[in-house]
């Protein structure tokens, strides 16, 4: 395509995009090795949950404002922007999921009990949905540190 239109080579071209993916898989595959230190049992699973330590949406978002502020500077409109939408999804991870992950441990106690599974079409609810908020600043550690190591690599730096 054209300079105006969108490819996937320019969009792999944008290193704060690619780093900030980097740090959300980065934070996802260490929830099965923390859960391991932790609890001394592996739970794979967690690598595909959206709960557990780290945040892997407050790493994505922190390595995404980070180099966003080393790119275009702290002054910038688009840090600005980063550093609001990084709030909400820390906000968001914390408060509202963290409810959302109550509220379903609730129900599922309150359909174990009365055995309510075979009357209603439902199956068990999701439970781990949030984060704590030592989560979401394990995700906020997990990202900067991402986000720093990557100026550290030469084709991993933006522009």
């Amino acid at each position: 395509m054209g300079t105006t239109g969108i490819s996937v080579n320019n969009v792999w071209d944008n290193k704060i995009l690619v780093v900030a993916i980097i740090a959300n898989f980065i934070a996802q595959g260490l929830k099965p090795f923390i859960h391991y230190l932790a609890y001394h049992t592996w739970d794979w699973r967690l690598m595909f949950s959206t709960g557990g330590f780290p945040s892997s949406h407050s790493a994505a978002v922190t390595a995404l404002t980070t180099l966003v502020g080393v790119d275009q500077g702290v002054g910038s409109p688009l840090f600005a922007i980063c550093v609001i939408f990084a709030s909400l999804v820390f906000y968001d991870a914390s408060g509202v999921r963290q409810e959302v992950g109550k509220h379903a441990r609730t129900l599922n106690a309150v359909f174990d009990e009365f055995k309510l599974w075979d009357r209603f079409d439902y199956r068990k609810f999701t439970e781990l949905v949030g984060h704590s908020r030592f989560e979401v600043i394990g995700g906020i550690l997990t990202g900067l540190l991402v986000a720093l190591l990557s100026l550290q690599i030469p084709f991993l730096k933006p522009r």
